[in-house]
């Protein structure tokens, strides 16, 4: 599996379940689970001293630490969470589309977008989890860009296809069409603080900023050309 661009750290969560780890079982478990993420299958149990890169010796100490956060199972270590956070993306990437003889790929999925939208169709204050055809509205995002004082703010247009992928890999995050357009207005301003802080270097994503094609969010919104 290709390494993925972000896993769910879920901080609280985490703190909870570590608190009685020492400096270096925190550091130990943090390669643990990022190596799981990226190589996206559990680990040989004859890698994890190499992976956290501590002699045998030291493994040996915190080994009995960490063994409580996997189940062994054929000489490898499960990580349960992991596991169904990884099912939760591939799901949601394993979606495939039959073409017809007649008809092209382009046609397909602008027919397949427009069946997905009378599906997705919520009242204002209706709670759900985001979905391929989730957008914000283009006139009540442009006010949401404005408070959140991002008006005249361009992005690229595959941040609200990133935006989807994080938050339907979380189907139990409920929220109103406001909120998600709230929500997304926040990660474009986090984005754009780290690329002004980094000066163009790579953003939120470790992808690199490129001098592409970037708009004002309500043109790229409104543009069925983009």
């Amino acid at each position: 599996m290709a390494a993925l661009p972000y896993m769910q750290l879920y901080v609280a969560d985490y703190l909870a379940d570590t608190m009685h780890l020492t400096t270096e079982e925190h550091g130990a478990y943090l390669l643990l689970i990022f190596n799981y993420w990226q190589t996206g299958k559990p680990i040989p149990m004859s890698r994890l001293a190499r992976i956290t890169r501590l002699s045998n010796e030291r493994w040996t100490d915190v080994e009995r630490s960490l063994g409580e956060f996997f189940n062994e199972r054929d000489n490898e270590w499960i990580h349960d969470r992991i596991e169904r956070d990884l099912e939760a993306v591939r799901n949601a990437r394993s979606t495939t589309v039959e073409i017809p003889l007649n008809e092209n790929a382009t046609n397909i999925e602008e027919k397949r977008g427009e069946e997905i939208k009378e599906i997705h169709t919520h009242t204002a204050q209706e709670k759900f989890s985001l979905h391929d055809a989730w957008e914000p509205d283009p006139k009540t995002f442009t006010a949401v860009l404005f408070r959140n004082g991002m008006a005249n703010q361009t992005f690229e247009a595959d941040q609200l296809l990133e935006f989807r992928s994080y938050w339907i890999s979380r189907p139990d995050d409920l929220k109103t069409q406001a909120q998600w357009e709230h929500s997304l207005a926040q990660q474009l301003k986090r984005q754009a603080r780290t690329q002004q802080a980094n000066g163009g270097s790579p953003n939120e994503t470790g992808r690199r900023v490129t001098q592409g094609r970037t708009r004002n969010a309500h043109d790229i919104l409104t543009d069925p050309t983009w």
